[in-house]
């Protein structure tokens, strides 16, 4: 039988090299022969270890004479990982962690063991309270510690929205986000496919800002549910749904999908149109493409044609009567989904996104048909990759009109964009743009 806490070392040290958590995951779920208890247990200590990974790094500090960065990092990994299982949770006893930390580092670390023992007992014991920062005097260092966020992020959050809804927002980011589906329409109506789910024991609700969106507050097993694989309905939150009716598919239409794998946005504009245009659904990955492929096979849609192409480079003149740019961002709104990213942005990564995210949108318009619609989306909230990448853009393309999002979106938008912030709406945080181009 596979060991939790083993593969979730491995998780964990291929995340710090680039991987990400959800897919590790995912594919562990597949090939291994964890309970579906164990599972549990494996995606909440590499969620939470990743989550809280600022704190304990904080935490564990003391107790260690060489600094955390220069361990190696499978022992990097595992005391954070018994950290997190210590201080977070209370499933296992401290010693019992302990034990089989000290356990698995007698057969990675020859002469380290000892290290782990004295760390971990010392932690479990707290031998070596770290005091906290003063709210008043050092309030970005003290949310930052607090609630594991990098002190960058967390300084530009409370400019920008103050630090009672900073802290909010980064509290947010900590909790794991209720798993949210999107109906399949065109295979069943909503109300049968909750009579569907609950019969399989997976009871779920509309989700309040979007009715034809569900909620499911206990999951279960989604993905092995014979709805599921009967194409019955996607994972999807609610906020890219915003984002489709702000595009706002028609039957029969052409649409481009610039940026489309994995293909969560594109098989909902085909949903949306019932599957009577035609989407070309480019991507920059051919591999990316093959899961696109798998969703449309499994929701049986035929109006979706994936073309693997760099965005700024097309291979076609054709013009759409929508096109969506669904740019790749910093995904900072995304935070309780990838909890992993706030350790690997830094502040110097927006101004090379936003050169990008601008070169992609610049590319998109010459595919507008006159009288179309161009949607810019992300999922990020910072400024430099949102309002003013849409604002030089608008600049650069006076053919271009903004169309104010609340005329369309009234129940999240006060304003001439979609904004969803995390903590205000408990939505993934998005970002949207409508362009119409001038007959």
């Amino acid at each position: 039988m596979a060991n939790p806490r083993h593969i979730a070392l491995d998780i964990l040290c291929r995340v710090e090299a680039g991987a990400y958590a959800d897919r590790l995951l995912a594919s562990y779920r597949q090939k291994t022969d964890l309970t579906p208890r164990d599972h549990n247990f494996l995606q909440q200590i590499v969620r939470g270890t990743l989550t809280w990974q600022g704190t304990i790094d904080h935490t564990l500090k003391p107790y260690l004479k060489k600094p955390l960065a220069k361990q190696a990092p499978r022992l990097r990994n595992l005391l954070r990982l018994s950290a997190y299982q210590i201080r977070y949770l209370d499933r296992t006893p401290p010693y019992a962690v302990v034990s089989e930390a000290v356990s698995l580092a007698k057969k990675e670390f020859r002469g380290l063991s000892g290290l782990v023992n004295a760390v971990l007992r010392g932690l479990a014991e707290n031998r070596k309270p770290v005091r906290p920062f003063d709210p008043r005097s050092n309030p970005v260092e003290h949310l930052s510690l607090t609630l594991s966020h990098p002190p960058w992020l967390v300084s530009r959050w409370i400019d920008r929205y103050g630090p009672k809804s900073a802290q909010e927002l980064c509290h947010y980011n900590n909790t794991p986000p209720p798993l949210s589906i999107r109906p399949n329409t065109l295979r069943s109506p909503l109300k049968n496919l909750q009579n569907c789910l609950l019969a399989e024991g997976i009871p779920t609700e509309p989700c309040p800002l979007l009715p034809d969106y569900l909620m499911a507050p206990k999951a279960g097993p989604l993905f092995q549910t014979q709805a599921f694989q009967n194409g019955l309905f996607s994972i999807q939150n609610p906020a890219a749904g915003l984002v489709i009716r702000l595009l706002d598919p028609q039957p029969g239409q052409q649409i481009l999908d610039l940026c489309s794998a994995p293909g969560g946005k594109t098989t909902a504009i085909a949903e949306g149109f019932d599957d009577s245009g035609l989407i070309l659904a480019t991507d920059l990955y051919p591999g990316r493409l093959w899961t696109l492929l798998n969703h449309c096979r499994r929701l049986g849609l035929t109006s979706i044609y994936p073309v693997a192409a760099n965005g700024n480079a097309l291979p076609t003149s054709a013009r759409f009567h929508r096109v969506l740019v669904d740019a790749p961002c910093s995904s900072l709104g995304i935070l309780n989904h990838h909890p992993e990213i706030r350790w690997r942005r830094q502040e110097s990564d927006l101004a090379h996104l936003a050169r990008r995210q601008s070169h992609l949108l610049q590319s998109a318009a010459q595919y507008v048909c006159p009288d179309g619609l161009l949607v810019y989306s992300t999922c990020t909230l910072e400024p430099e990759e949102n309002e003013r990448v849409v604002e030089t853009f608008l600049k650069n393309h006076t053919e271009f009109r903004l169309e104010p999002a609340s005329e369309y979106l009234d129940l999240v938008c006060d304003g001439p964009y979609l904004s969803i912030l995390p903590h205000q709406h408990h939505l993934d945080g998005t970002f949207a743009a409508r362009l119409r181009k001038a007959t």
